[in-house]
């Protein structure tokens, strides 16, 4: 799995935030406050990225690859903040068999309903964020 960055613009509405992104237009998501946007964004930029792998659609080039494409007119938007937001591309899924206490499934499971993802993308997120930790040097 590959992780490739992607531009994304986002503007502080009367009633929310929003973003929308360059490299894939059309993907648009919104949030009460910027740290929901952000937690939206990079679920609607995952979940973009995934319907186009499935698709066989190729995927825009990574931002560090291409600094400069695809543009965008800043006179588009409203005071607009300029993020950059990481996301896995690439690599099969592999089927396991996982073992865990059943409070911790269910707690699981009802995340997951309210996320509107599966068990296995629950799981491969903290497993992401368990390694970026530990590359971070802030595992313990």
């Amino acid at each position: 799995m590959a992780t490739r960055h992607y531009l994304g613009i986002a503007e502080h509405l009367p009633e929310n935030w929003s973003i929308s992104f360059p490299a894939f237009p059309g993907t648009v998501t919104t949030g009460g406050n910027f740290a929901e946007l952000m937690a939206n964004a990079r679920d609607a930029l995952a979940s973009v990225v995934a319907a186009m792998e499935a698709d066989g659609v190729p995927i825009p080039e990574s931002f560090d690859a291409a600094p400069d494409s695809p543009a965008y007119d800043p006179a588009d938007y409203h005071d607009p903040r300029i993020v950059l937001l990481s996301v896995e591309v690439g690599g099969r899924s592999v089927r396991i068999n996982v073992t865990m206490d059943d409070g911790l499934l269910a707690r699981l499971d009802s995340l997951a309903g309210r996320a509107h993802a599966s068990r296995s993308a629950l799981l491969a997120r903290g497993a992401r964020m368990l390694l970026a930790a530990e590359a971070a040097g802030l595992s313990g």
